[in-house]
């Protein structure tokens, strides 16, 4: 293996124990997984993804799990079908600094992949800790992606490449070379628009990329070569808005850890909005509530103003400014609750939706990607103001939730799919981190999803 920041990150991939980490580390680790586990298991009861996992039952049997499904899959079926329902809510987790989404890439492969092989808790975390870490520095090494890329598929799916590795060659840093090198020749470019705009397809960009990723670290296990050099020369060259490889320098082991700088998000939109959702919420709690509700101008930097679109359905009402401001305002909550197509496209949300003015603040662009910043301003029916600001938003970095709130979204969202069984899943998860095993998390989903109705 060649020197330099590559070969210093797969060394840091190939040695990464979750066992040995942080109490802090340990803990986020398992709330990620739970939380993408739940996040997913939201996402399966859409109407198309049921579709899709329909034209999907030809796969023979497997000893992997489908979430929502109670037969088994192909590992490699799996961590496809699991990773496009975790995309489909904007419910993911992300790294606001790396500009993705690191668990959910790395947990479906992980999750398949070790139920597959029967791995334990500890083998599992350790590979998505691997993934994680090791993507998110990659993202942040690609300062962003060329204008109408998506992050998806670009150093997402080389974590997942590298969670695998450390799955299935733990402690072999040459393995871990040859998945981030191969899975960076391998990139996906996928569309923005596409995503931004809410179709549907674009579920699947997340689960294509996870799906490739996991066959490009199998095969790098294999023993596969890439070409040398294939992050700077290719993934540097193709995917990266401002490449820059010293960003990787991790002398061999992780001498920080980036799973502590991520976000989990409390709204059901695209990161972007977090910012003006946050603001909302403030107003919301100051009694403000649509009816009452004249005008409405929001101030953002220039990326979240690029979002600035009445929305026609509940997808697209994910990447809308005006419209998921209106759905707070209107039904007094954000959540999975209320975004639907019946309240994105009711009478009152249109009608507010329509007198929010989005304006873009200059002023704001220094506080992006620091932040998420927002300034909203709404005019009351006689005429008096309420306003609220939003800088980082909640659940991001330093204002994480507490293991407590991110157990209380997973515990709700999976009992929103599975009714009582959804606890049992919730249990199942978290026991990975005390000496269960994959299995276990894969058998639990399988019973829960006997009981759908």
């Amino acid at each position: 293996m060649t020197g330099g920041p590559v070969a210093a990150l797969a060394r840091a991939v190939a040695a990464t124990s979750w066992p040995d980490s942080p109490a802090a580390v340990r803990d986020r680790v398992a709330d990620l997984v739970a939380d993408c586990v739940a996040v997913a298991a939201l996402g399966s009861g859409r109407p198309e993804l049921v579709r899709l996992v329909e034209e999907h039952a030809v796969a023979p049997e497997g000893a992997s799990t489908v979430v929502g499904s109670a037969r088994g899959w192909p590992s490699s079926v799996a961590a496809f079908l699991n990773a496009s329902a975790a995309a489909a809510d904007q419910l993911q987790d992300g790294h606001r600094l790396a500009r993705g989404h690191p668990a959910s890439h790395v947990v479906p492969a992980v999750l398949a992949l070790a139920e597959e092989r029967d791995a334990d808790g500890s083998e599992a975390l350790s590979a998505a800790l691997a993934g994680y870490e090791a993507g998110v520095r990659i993202g942040r090494a690609m300062g962003g992606t060329p204008d109408g890329v998506h992050d998806i598929g670009t150093w997402g799916q080389v974590a997942v490449s590298a969670a695998v590795a450390r799955l299935l060659a733990p402690g072999d840093a040459a393995a871990a070379r040859r998945a981030l090198e191969l899975s960076a020749a391998a990139v996906l470019l996928t569309d923005a628009a596409t995503v931004f705009a809410g179709r549907t397809g674009s579920h699947v960009f997340l689960g294509a990329s996870v799906q490739l990723g996991t066959s490009l670290g199998i095969a790098a296990v294999a023993g596969l070569e890439p070409g040398a050099g294939s992050l700077d020369r290719h993934l540097g060259a193709v995917a990266a808005r401002a490449w820059d490889p010293e960003v990787l320098g991790v002398d061999g082991r992780w001498g920080g850890h980036e799973v502590l700088g991520g976000y989990v998000k409390a709204h059901p939109t695209c990161a972007h909005l977090h910012g003006v959702n946050d603001a909302v919420a403030d107003l919301l709690d100051q009694g403000v509530r649509g009816g009452d509700v004249r005008d409405v101008e929001v101030r953002v930097s220039a990326g979240a103003a690029a979002f600035a679109a009445v929305a026609d359905g509940e997808l697209a009402a994910r990447f809308s400014v005006p419209t998921s401001v209106a759905v707070a305002l209107v039904t007094g909550r954000l959540d999975e609750t209320t975004m639907t197509d019946a309240t994105v496209t009711s009478p009152d949300v249109v009608d507010l939706a329509r007198r929010v003015r989005v304006v873009h603040d200059p002023a704001l662009d220094e506080g992006y990607p620091a932040g998420r910043p927002a300034r909203v301003r709404v005019v009351l029916a006689d005429g008096s103001e309420r306003s609220a600001s939003a800088d980082r938003p909640r659940g991001d970095a330093d204002r994480a939730f507490s293991r407590a709130e991110l157990a209380g979204k997973a515990g709700r969202l999976l009992t929103a799919r599975f009714g009582t069984s959804g606890g049992d899943v919730l249990s199942a998860v978290h026991a990975l981190a005390v000496g269960g095993r994959a299995r276990d998390v894969g058998t639990a989903l399988r019973r829960a999803a006997r009981g759908i109705r």
